[in-house]
């Protein structure tokens, strides 16, 4: 379009005469030198053009005539209108496109600046400066408008000479949504009622033999026909897809999203000629809306939307082949199997079908190669074809499928079905690095918890940290699964996993500091726990209890004591006790396990039978002393030396549940993420 545009622009200055770059009347005037402000001539010019009440007046000062021809084309508005000039003088929209008012010449006459011509009437459209269109006979600056490509494809024609004074926003041509004429200051570039799509008409761009091509072609025919020879014959209709893009795969909502073309030939035997006969023509480009189409969609679109995005022109072969390439953005449902995620695979299909004809009217096939051989695959082009950064394509077969009735349930005829797969592998390299990686770690934090010392206060908030942080990464991947009842996640799975066995952590810590703070005033020590957490266990988890320091401190040697020749306990005797008592009696050794066979109390000695020693009673009363601090004292460290078995029992039982946790998060990790590496897409996709 612009290359033509280019071209028709060069011959408009070829045309021109060579006297000069600008021609006079478009020359700049100079004021007379002794003038210093307006010259009297210009100042009357300038007052005429000035109205003191109203808006501002028409422009209608002549320039010369555009000697171009320009493009004969339809201006189809978006709201769903043809632009049209009528004999008296008014524009309007209509939804017909048939009448010879809608045709109009884009004929350029500067750098994006077109003027549009009726191609009827010869009148000019032009835009005043209050907004309203209106069709001039002669053309005027008024006829100029800047034509553009908005974002969206589609072409906006505004005023080259008028826009808004503060803002100075263009003043655009456009059609309301019941096909009349709007003011081009109320008219928005981003609303449809400007948006305009130029059509070309085949016999003004082609020669006058594809012209008389044309109308020997359409005369008589209808559109609303199949081209079926017989009332019994089949119309063969074969469907390729072409794969542009893998925009996207919803898995919550079970929706995948293609940019793709649609490949569709059929053969209409009206539309045949012999191209000798037509000065060689051998193929033409017509409008789809002026040939019979075979009525494809999708059936199971998930948007409600069965048509194309853009009715493109059908390439019509002198044999009478149709090729009809129409572009489209699909959104499939896409049933999601979710057991392996995010290690799985999908297999999406997109089915199309005839929606108005039966099998017996509209017989489909798989589409054809460029070697004419049946291709059943989805076709994608190597240099064109956009990657997805989350899924990779494994398989594209393609299958006609006959159901047996009609999937619609309205009909006895069958409707024959192309269907299209889609057999696409997740890359799950997103969820190991956000996902299982931080479970991960998270869950060796909960492991080493029972690493701590069970006195120290950061052990239960760990644990609950952990347990926290779990829940938020479940509530995060519930927001990318499907609502599903059918099946769980693998990697729910080993969320779950994790969360039970932190949850147990939790537990089993509040387990090993009541074990911690036991003391023999509260509870006594069975037995059996001490035969296995304090001699048993610890052998084989590695721990090994250092033994008492008294233990470790060597005695120092007795002193023989002194007896007189005389038998029993003599005067030797008592010095003995006045200057050493002896260890055994004052500070007996402890036995907590059978305090019968401890060391006689001293109190026993003297008290007892054997009164022969002779004491005072002062000394009596201060060995008596003696002897209640060394039962206190040995109280006090029978109590102690309890406590310590409790805390030593306690540590035990945290080390036994770090190591019993290793060996399940181990084992279970391994199981959970082994059996989906074995989840591998079909090598064939129909075995």
């Amino acid at each position: 379009m612009a290359a033509l545009a280019s071209s028709l622009i060069r011959q408009k200055r070829e045309v021109r005469e060579p006297g000069g770059s600008r021609p006079v009347s478009a020359q700049r005037r100079v004021c007379p030198r002794g003038t210093k402000s307006l010259c009297q001539k210009q100042l009357l010019i300038l007052l005429s053009k000035v109205r003191l009440c109203g808006g501002r007046p028409a422009r209608t000062d002549r320039g010369p005539e555009p000697q171009l021809k320009g493009i004969v084309t339809k201006l189809f508005c978006r709201q769903g209108f043809y632009l049209q000039a009528n004999p008296d003088g008014s524009i309007q929209g209509t939804p017909e496109d048939t009448s010879s008012f809608t045709h109009f010449n884009l004929i350029p006459v500067g750098l994006r600046v077109v003027t549009i011509q009726s191609a009827k009437l010869g009148h000019y459209m032009a835009m005043n400066a209050e907004g309203l269109l209106y069709s001039s006979p002669h053309f005027t600056a008024e006829c100029r408008f800047k034509e553009c490509v908005f974002e969206n494809y589609y072409v906006l024609y505004a005023s080259a000479l008028y826009r808004q004074r503060r803002s100075g926003r263009a003043w655009y041509l456009g059609l309301d949504k019941e096909g009349r004429v709007m003011k081009g200051n109320r008219v928005k570039k981003t609303k449809a009622a400007a948006h305009f799509v130029p059509k070309l008409l085949e016999g003004a761009r082609g020669s006058e033999a594809e012209g008389r091509l044309r109308e020997k072609l359409f005369s008589g025919y209808d559109s609303t026909v199949r081209p079926a020879r017989e009332v019994g014959d089949r119309v063969w209709v074969s469907i390729g897809l072409t794969l542009a893009q893998l925009i996207s795969l919803n898995e919550k909502d079970e929706e995948m999203s293609t940019k793709v073309y649609l490949d569709l030939e059929w053969t209409d035997y009206r539309l045949s000629w012999d191209p000798e006969e037509h000065e060689g023509i051998d193929s033409l480009r017509i409008s789809a809306e002026s040939v019979w189409l075979p009525d494809v969609v999708l059936l199971n679109n998930n948007d409600g939307n069965f048509d194309v995005a853009l009715d493109i022109n059908v390439v019509v072969s002198s044999d009478g082949s149709m090729r009809w390439q129409p572009p489209g953005i699909y959104r499939s449902s896409c049933s999601i199997q979710v057991t392996y995620f995010p290690f799985d695979w999908q297999n999406c299909t997109m089915v199309f079908s005839s929606y108005s004809y039966d099998s017996s009217e509209v017989s489909l096939q798989t589409g054809l190669s460029p070697e004419g051989q049946e291709r059943q695959e989805v076709y994608i082009h190597e240099g064109t074809f956009i990657e997805n950064g989350q899924w990779e394509i494994i398989h594209k077969p393609s299958r006609l499928i006959q159901p047996s009735v009609d999937p619609r349930g309205g009909g006895e005829g069958r409707r024959e079905e192309v269907t299209f797969y889609l057999i696409i592998r997740r890359k799950p390299l997103f969820y190991l690095v956000n996902v299982i990686a931080p479970c991960i770690l998270i869950t060796l934090l909960a492991i080493f918890v029972f690493y701590l010392p069970p006195d120290a206060g950061e052990k239960m908030g760990l644990s609950i940290f952990a347990l926290l942080t779990l829940t938020v990464f479940l509530l995060l991947l519930a927001d990318k699964v499907p609502e599903t009842s059918l099946s769980v996640p693998i990697i729910i799975k080993y969320l779950m996993f994790t969360m039970v066995l932190v949850t147990f952590s939790v537990i089993l810590s509040v387990v090993v500091l009541n074990l911690h703070h036991r003391s023999p005033h509260t509870h006594q020590m069975p037995l059996w726990v001490r035969q296995i957490f304090i001699h048993k266990l610890p052998l084989y988890l590695g721990l090994k209890r250092p033994k008492p320091e008294r233990d470790q401190m060597q005695e120092p040697p007795s002193i023989a004591p002194r007896d007189s020749p005389g038998s029993g306990w003599g005067r030797g005797t008592d010095e003995y006790f006045i200057r050493k008592p002896p260890n055994d009696f004052l500070f007996p050794k402890p036995n907590r396990f059978q305090p019968e066979l401890s060391a006689p109390d001293l109190r026993r000695f003297i008290d007892g039978p054997n009164r022969a020693v002779g004491l005072p009673p002062e000394l009596r009363e201060v060995v008596s002393s003696i002897s209640y601090i060394a039962r206190q004292l040995q109280e006090q460290e029978d109590h102690d030396a309890l406590k310590e078995d409790w805390q030593f029992v306690a540590m035990v039982v945290d080390r036994l549940f770090l190591w019993t946790f290793i060996i399940f998060t181990s084992v279970g990790t391994l199981v959970i993420f082994l059996d989906a590496t074995y989840h591998l897409p079909p090598a064939d996709p129909f075995p």
